[in-house]
Order: structure tokens, then sequence, then C-alpha cells
């Protein structure tokens, strides 16, 4: 499974310098499942070896479950979903999100968020699934304001060193990284880490970090945490070190040395 032997090490090299390094062990062209999640301490990491062996996760009241189906594919890698077991016994099958890695059920078991990544820098993201008695399981992709919000805050066609031809793509159409870290306790929000993307793009606004609480399902800013406040309140969330990115620069685009 190529892509997801490439995602897991890219991950691990992209992490380096805020976690210090990731453990992870892999078999020929499949990898293996880490011994631990990679963005939320708490989560569960997804088996996505493909196996005889079924993956389920159950919620906290032991009324639902999440079962990580694989489908093998004659001429391509194989693809996967989650089959979601609701109280009320109905099952849902929804396909799993390309570089999905890790999940987590927020402690009212009715719902839950799953986090992933599609490459070495960029396009970490958080999908949260609510499970409804009435009309089933229905995803959410909750952090649209904390894109824009991210956008202001560290306007791309601002930054140094930025490159001018994609500045105005990316404060249009915001890809900034996003990974849910925890719910709150009283399940109607998740706490995510938010990230411009490590990469020379970017300019002078790279791996500037913010951290948001985000309302579920609406995705609604509830606070709102600077890098250094996100390190100190929500570090016992984290698989990894937080570490705190040097201030943003700000000036003329490519900078001739």
């Amino acid at each position: 499974m190529r892509r997801s032997l490439a995602l897991v090490l890219c991950l691990g090299i992209s992490l380096l310098p805020l976690a210090g390094g990731l453990h992870v062990e892999a078999a020929g062209e499949q990898a293996g499942t880490p011994e631990k999640p990679i963005w939320a301490n708490g989560a569960t990491v997804l088996d996505l070896s493909c196996t005889s062996h079924t993956q389920t996760i159950a919620s906290p009241d032991y009324r639902s479950s999440v079962t990580v189906v694989c489908t093998n594919h004659e001429d391509s890698d194989p693809t996967f979903a989650l089959q979601i077991l609701a109280p009320n016994g109905h099952r849902s099958e929804m396909p799993l999100d390309q570089g999905a890695h890790e999940l987590l059920w927020a402690p009212n078991s009715n719902s839950f968020f799953v986090n992933g990544g599609t490459s070495a820098y960029a396009g970490f993201f958080v999908s949260v699934y609510l499970i409804e008695p009435s009309t089933g399981v229905r995803k959410e992709t909750i952090t649209g304001a904390a894109q824009k919000d991210m956008v202001s805050s560290f306007p791309p066609c601002k930054a140094w060193n930025r490159d001018e031809n994609i500045c105005g793509r990316i404060a249009d159409d915001p890809e900034y990284n996003m990974s849910a870290l925890a719910w709150t306790d009283d399940s109607s929000a998740v706490y995510v880490f938010a990230e411009v993307p490590c990469s020379s793009t970017y300019g002078g606004i790279m791996c500037q970090v913010l951290g948001y609480e985000l309302s579920v399902p609406t995705g609604r800013i509830l606070k709102r945490l600077s890098a250094r406040a996100t390190k100190e309140q929500w570090s016992k969330y984290t698989a990894w070190e937080i570490r705190i990115p040097e201030p943003p620069k700000y000036g003329p685009a490519h900078v001739t040395w």
C-alpha cells in the first residue's frame, strides 16, 4: 500500500522538528500500525493493514462502534470505509478519507473525529462524524471559519519572500493544516491545532500556529489561542511536543540573496 507508507513516513519527517521523531514500523510496501497517534494523544490509530482481522473501535458508552472496512482491488491500492453501528442497531458505511490516520470518540458517544494528512507538509485535516438516530450518520467539515481566520491572522500576500504566483489562491481558498486534539468535556466542541504549512511557498508566515475551539457541528470559533497559549493549555492533548515558531515576517516577495 504505497500511499499509506509514503504518508506515514512523510508525516514523520514533517513533524520531526515538532515532535522530535516518530516511531513507525513498516514491512515491505505495507505500513504497520504506528504505536501511537500523530496528533491527538487520546485517539486510536486506524488499522489500515488490510489483514483479515478487522478493527472495531467502541464508543465510550459501548452502545456504538466504528469498524474499519478494507476493500482490495486487483490493479490498485485498497480503499477503506468506516462502518458505523448506531445505538438503535442501524449500520451506516461511509468512505474513509485518503490519508486518514486516527479516530477519537466524543465523551457523549454521539460523534467522533478522524485526523489525517495528504502530504509531507500540507493537507492535514479533521473530519467530524455525527450519529443521529433519525437520519443516520453525517460527516461535517468544521474548519472553514478557522481557515479564514488563519488567512486574516497570517495574510499570505504580505508574507516576506512569498510566492506571488500562488498567494492569492491561498488567500481565496486556504488549505492551512488543521488537526483535532481533543473534545471538550461536554462534547459540544473540538480543540483544533492550526498551522501554516512549513513550506517556503508561504515565505515569512510558514509554520505559524494558532489554536481554535470550534463548535460542533457549525464550526463557529468559540475560542482562539496564540501559539504560546495553545502550548500551555493544550499540550496535554497532543501526541507530540508543541514548539512555538519564530514571529511571522512580512515584506517583499522573491528576496534575492
